[in-house]
């Protein structure tokens, strides 16, 4: 499917989104670990969390919509069976990677496998500490697809090469599933929607900050550790600690709107001239909040309303108004937490006065596509200067997009962010492939004509 867009003057609306995808995903795997049903009201709509609960349902957890609340019967890790034949993961490395969490635990083998387009993504990040919790795992040269002999788990004390959210659920999951106590150190905070619904169904944490200490070890020694994720005496981080064995009680969930996927439609409020643009009951996580941080730097009218908590996140509502920005760096610790939002700020930095830079972001290159190589494309096509660095973007701005035919590379994050662009840009715009946004968000095309056309919903 072809999506063709027409720039527009300016707009106007208020909406509301469906379930945010991170905290879909999560939710679910935590309520199969549940003693019973836990309704999931709001679960997100995408075929990505639809792939999460296919896998549940291989392993005997059943699960069933009405209107727009989820059932998951929770059975726990007693109550999962062998899968006949392999989870397949398609193309969802969140699936693949958090659940191995839970495979990891069980008394069987476990194959997963998964589509051409991850089969080259890196799994060792979870592999390497599986395995030091006495997992027993086979792989294709630490990537797709992996054979896991589920054991009983210890917990170890383990610090994060990369910084990353899934990881750390992931390690989180099995430390609750494991013997002991299991502590995760990260070193640059990164989302933390797991540690949340952990507390949500009643599993105590605890949190504390790790510095480094003195320390003659050679240095090649150090590097080596740092790599592998061993704790050394220089690492230094957050630390959440988890004691295995305790007991998830089931309870109703609330998902707040899809602050990711509102990014999307308050930047178009922002680049198209006279425009005001809110979205109602989303995610107010602080941690998601990064690319909101970024724009009050560029001197944007954003406000952010909390209203309340869905229990275990804040949800409120933002509001944008349209005017012009200039460039800017995005770099170091702010990375991780806009990470998903790096494609449509590209879209900014190409329409604000100047340069703007992203660095460190190499983790945009460990998606299922090269997200980075994707989005210098896409621009360069629209007629924009683009430097492709090996861990970011350096983009000239001023806007002056021409509209051009592009690639989805099959990426709902580049076919939404280049959806935004083509608003801007002189001429018409065509996305190749755009259904891929099924992927996060079935819905968006239907809505984003609506609320081009000025609709609210």
């Amino acid at each position: 499917m072809d999506k063709r867009i027409n720039p527009i003057k300016s707009l106007k609306a208020s909406i509301t989104l469906p379930g945010d995808n991170a905290i879909s995903h999560r939710a679910a795997l935590l309520a199969a670990l549940c003693d019973g049903p836990v309704q999931i009201k709001n679960f997100a709509t995408g075929t990505e969390c639809e792939i999460t609960l296919n896998c549940l349902r291989k392993l005997g957890i059943e699960s069933e919509r009405d209107g727009d609340v989820l059932t998951v019967q929770g059975k726990g890790i007693g109550g999962m069976k062998q899968p006949e034949g392999p989870l397949d993961i398609c193309g969802s490395i969140s699936t693949a990677r958090m659940i191995c969490g839970i495979l990891s635990a069980l008394s069987f083998e476990t194959k997963v496998v998964g589509c051409e387009a991850i089969a080259g993504l890196p799994m060792r990040r979870v592999i390497e500490p599986l395995e030091l919790m006495g997992a027993k795992i086979e792989s294709n040269n630490y990537k797709l697809p992996l054979t896991i002999r589920g054991d009983k788990l210890k917990g170890i004390r383990y610090a994060m090469p990369v910084s990353t959210a899934q990881v750390k659920a992931m390690l989180l999951m099995a430390g609750h599933l494991a013997e002991g106590e299991t502590e995760v150190i990260e070193r640059i905070p990164s989302r933390d929607h797991f540690e949340r619904l952990l507390a949500y169904f009643g599993i105590k944490l605890k949190k504390s900050r790790v510095e480094p200490q003195p320390s003659n070890e050679d240095p090649l020694i150090k590097r080596f550790k740092k790599e592998s994720g061993i704790v050394s005496p220089d690492i230094k981080g957050d630390m959440i600690s988890i004691m295995g064995g305790q007991k998830l009680f089931p309870k109703p969930i609330t998902i707040p709107g899809d602050i990711s996927v509102a990014s999307y439609f308050l930047v178009a409020g922002l680049l198209l001239k006279g425009s005001s643009v809110e979205v109602r009951d989303v995610d107010l996580n602080p941690r998601r909040l990064g690319f909101v941080e970024v724009l009050k730097k560029m001197k944007v009218p954003i406000t952010v309303e909390q209203k309340g908590e869905m229990g275990f996140e804040p949800y409120g509502d933002i509001q944008i108004q349209s005017v012009e920005i200039k460039g800017r760096r995005m770099v170091g610790e702010l990375i991780p937490s806009i990470i998903n939002e790096l494609p449509i700020m590209s879209i900014v930095a190409a329409n604000a006065q100047g340069t703007s830079v992203i660095r460190d972001a190499f983790e945009l290159r460990q998606q299922k596509v090269d997200r980075i190589k994707s989005i210098a494309t896409n621009l360069r096509k629209m007629g924009m200067k683009v430097g492709e660095l090996d861990d970011g973007l350096a983009i000239d701005g001023g806007g002056n997009l021409v509209g051009a035919e592009l690639d989805s590379f099959d990426d709902p994050a580049i076919a939404m962010s280049f959806a935004v662009a083509g608003l801007l840009a002189e001429g018409t715009t065509i996305i190749k492939n755009a259904e891929c946004v099924n992927y996060e968000y079935p819905e968006f095309w239907d809505d984003f004509d609506k609320f081009t056309a000025g609709e609210s919903f």
